[in-house]
Formats: C-alpha cells, structure tokens, sequence
C-alpha cells in the first residue's frame, strides 16, 4: 500500500501514478491510496488504507486486532481522525471518531499509527462482548499493568467507552472479591435459593458457599484470583480435598456473575436439585 503523497515523496508523478494505474499495477483502494497488484487485500492492507485514507489512527478494537489481543479483525475498522481532517471513502466499512490522543497514547508498531496498547486494552474491553477477558490476559501476560492501564484512563477519561473501561479497570484494582460475594447472595435472595450458610469450616480450610446438607461447596472468586500463584495452589487443593470427602465444589467468578448472572444461578440450582434427588 501506498499514498499518493508517500510517491511524490519517492519521485513519482502524478502521471506516473496514473500510468500505473491505468496498466492495471496498481488499484485505487482511496483517494489518493493505491495497492500493488502483487498484493491481495489483506486484512492487514485494509487496515492500513483504512487509516491512510481517513489520515488517522487506528483506535478500540482495529487496534486490539494489531496488537495481537484479538485473533480476527472485528468490522467495521475502528479509526479515530483529528477534528481538522476530512477521510477519504474506502471499499468496506470503517468506523470514525473525531479526536486526538495524548502522545503517551500513540506509537507506530509496524508502520502504522495505532493506540499504544494500555488505552488499546480500555478501548477494546469497552467495546467487546468479552471485554473482561481482553484486559485479563493482557494483564496475566504482563502486556500491560494496572498502574499503566490507570494512568492512561485518566489520560483519556472522557473518550467514548471509558465509562465502561473505569467500571472493568476498578474491578481489576480491588481483586473484586468481596463484591462478588455479596453480588452472589443479591442473586441467591433475588431467586429464593435457601439453604446457604457462608464461610464454612472446612477440614483446613473455608467455604465461601456451602449447602451442607446437598454437600455443596461454592467458591466465589475475585477477578484476579489467579494471579496470586499461592492463593491459586491452596484452591486447587481445598477443590480436591471437596472431591475427595464426597463433596460438589462449585467455582463462581466476578465477570461470570456479574455477565451471565442467570446461567450461573441456573448452574447452582441444577446441582442443588442434583444433589437432592441422590
């Protein structure tokens, strides 16, 4: 992909360009935005006119994709343009947002312009149905933290999504733990499950949940649980003492019972039932 500006640049005339053009080398992809015929539209090629075209940067879920936190390219191509620019129209959809980025927030990875990735990670968990998962792995594979992902909400705390980013960032800053427990027992009370008692003794351990009776025990875990190595080992160990005493564990996560909050009470009830008729 190349610019008509971009070939001025290396020499060549505009009736160069159109001699190119006219031999079928090149194809106009955008104003002034051509591609070689020895390339096939890739994703990645439409990324770029996408961006050359509207003189902009890619933003929320185009840049998640370019960064490596999404396996497919989501449509329509996300860009953001400043104010005093006027894009050009590509052949397939993109989706444009008149704005800057503060410079912390802008680098070039591969040639393009895009988001650098902790405002990349907001955007993205903002925008996508499994927003939570996005900024979880991005943080358990330590591409971003907490701190950088707080310092560039701030940065940008009144851009589109970052209502719902702060909401998910918070969540990940507090471990979340004891939010979900009491979210859980709204939703037990809510459904009328009874039978519960909470933080249970437990052979060496406690049971967030246990229906004694059903032999049940409930986990309610925090949003990152997982990333303390030794709280992760003593769970796995308290899970298969459960297994071993003839219990049911049952393991309820903050993004589960915050955004399937009716398959997870569906779940309990079902092994409550479960339980009952044995």
């Amino acid at each position: 992909m190349i610019t008509a500006d971009r070939a001025h640049a290396l020499g060549v005339t505009s009736r160069q360009i159109q001699r190119r053009l006219d031999a079928g080398l090149w194809t106009a992809e955008a104003m002034g935005v051509y591609l070689s015929a020895e390339h096939c539209l890739s994703d990645a090629a439409q990324v770029r006119i996408a961006v050359a075209a509207q003189g902009g940067i890619a933003d929320r879920t185009t840049a998640a994709w370019w960064h490596g936190l999404i396996p497919e390219l989501p449509s329509p191509l996300t860009v953001s343009v400043p104010r005093s620019k006027r894009g050009a129209r590509c052949g397939f959809r993109v989706e444009t947002k008149r704005r800057t980025f503060p410079a912390e927030d802008v680098e070039v990875v591969r040639g393009l312009p895009v988001t650098r990735l902790p405002l990349t990670v907001l955007a993205a968990a903002a925008e996508l149905d499994d927003g939570i998962a996005v900024m979880d792995r991005a943080l358990q594979r330590k591409q971003v933290d907490l701190i950088d992902l707080r310092r560039s909400l701030e940065r940008n705390s009144g851009a589109h999504g970052m209502r719902r980013a702060r909401w998910l960032l918070t969540a990940a800053e507090d471990e979340s733990e004891s939010v979900a427990e009491r979210l859980f027992v709204s939703l037990l009370r809510e459904r009328g499950i009874t039978g519960w008692t909470q933080q249970v003794p437990f052979c060496d351990y406690r049971l967030d949940f246990a229906w004694t009776q059903e032999q049940i025990g409930v986990e309610i875990h925090g949003w990152n649980f997982h990333h303390d190595h030794h709280e992760w080992e003593r769970d796995q160990r308290k899970t298969n003492q459960l297994v071993r005493m003839g219990w049911l564990p049952l393991i309820f996560t903050w993004a589960r019972l915050t955004m399937e909050p009716d398959a997870c009470m569906a779940e309990l009830a079902e092994a409550i039932l479960l339980r009952q008729s044995v």
